[in-house]
């Protein structure tokens, strides 16, 4: 185990004190980061945790989205509009439109969409600065801090969604026992994730596009955001592995980074260009030759892989679609109503141990 880096004390989501080392010495912004993985529940837990101004430091508008609140080039930013509408579709199937909240918000452009599309939205950031695109830009309702802190009304939302930015909040596991008393009964609480017991993840180690540490502070599997799920009262209605959004393009940067070359090159490239790093921090020329003609051969090898970790059900992210329901409601209340399903011996029993 990396001794300058002590494990944590105790496993946010299930208590435990037992702690195995995942990955060490990740080397990100001139810091070196381990990866602990929780011997009771399977939870990766990025360490050192890096504290408030260095999160403040990591989303500031102008190292991770540009002033207009855009990340990629057009073609990109293009092609991932369109999968927000399929997204947004698929929630709307599933929840009664009415209040939709996007936790984790980011540029609002999910929200914005969803706005067109009927919804009443609102969206919460991590501070003032990384809120001021969709204020600025698109108008949106946008809240700042913690969701504990902001005084939403209970019962009160018909979709909540955590997309991809369940595994940025360092306060992960209290923001989704909060949204299940956010939302109303029946009301439809969305996670997508990075799955730390995917395909990917396993073969490619450190290498793994969707580790990014330090941004990334925790790093689940299907398997723990269920209990979560199951431990806040909501019962899981829809489970996917497969995202076209986010898993070819992991496997492709995943076997490009196992081949030894800048970490991440091919992701850089496709950033707009006041984000895209400059000089020597973009990598060598080899590098950029090198990536340009190995794409095809990683392009064919991810449609492969990608195919496979769905039939496997071991997707790189993974998308959980989880209800409230009356019921459900009522175990919360009355823990002696709670199913063996959330309780820790029948998880370990999943688990093989």
């Amino acid at each position: 185990m990396d001794r300058s880096h002590p494990s944590p004390d105790k496993c946010p989501l299930c208590g435990s004190t037992s702690f195995e080392t995942r990955y060490q010495n990740i080397k990100r912004f001139k810091r070196t980061y381990s990866v602990y993985e929780c011997k009771g529940c399977g939870l990766g837990i990025t360490h050192p945790f890096p504290d408030l101004d260095h999160l403040a430091e990591f989303y500031s508008s102008e190292s991770y989205r540009d002033r207009g609140g855009r990340r990629f080039i057009a073609p990109v930013e293009a092609v991932v509009q369109g999968l927000r509408t399929g997204r947004l579709r698929k929630i709307g199937s599933l929840a009664s439109k009415g209040r939709m909240l996007d936790v984790g918000c980011g540029r609002g452009l999910m929200l914005a969409m969803a706005q067109r599309m009927g919804w009443l939205v609102t969206g919460v950031e991590f501070n003032d600065e990384t809120a001021a695109p969709a204020r600025a830009e698109l108008g949106l309702d946008i809240r700042t801090g913690r969701l504990s802190d902001i005084g939403f009304k209970k019962n009160s939302f018909d979709a909540i969604t955590f997309w991809h930015s369940l595994e940025h909040l360092e306060d992960a596991v209290d923001a989704v026992r909060e949204a299940a008393g956010l939302l109303k009964p029946g009301g439809m609480l969305l996670i997508s994730v990075p799955n730390f017991e995917s395909l990917q993840s396993r073969m490619s180690g450190t290498g793994w596009f969707h580790l990014d540490v330090p941004f990334h502070l925790y790093h689940f599997s299907t398997l723990n955001i269920k209990r979560l799920l199951a431990n806040c009262g909501l019962e899981v209605v829809r489970e996917e592995h497969s995202s076209m959004e986010f898993n070819p393009f992991g496997f492709v940067q995943s076997l490009l980074n196992m081949a030894g070359l800048r970490h991440n090159l091919l992701y850089d490239m496709l950033k707009t260009g006041s984000l895209r790093p400059k000089g020597e921090e973009m990598g060598s020329a080899a590098d950029t030759y090198i990536t340009a003609l190995l794409l095809p051969f990683v392009g064919i090898a991810s449609v492969f892989f990608t195919a496979l970790e769905v039939l496997l059900r071991k997707g790189g992210t993974v998308n959980i679609y989880a209800k409230k329901s009356p019921l459900i409601k009522e175990r919360i209340h009355n823990p002696s109503k709670r199913t063996p399903a959330v309780e820790a011996s029948s998880f370990m029993k999943q688990k093989g141990h």
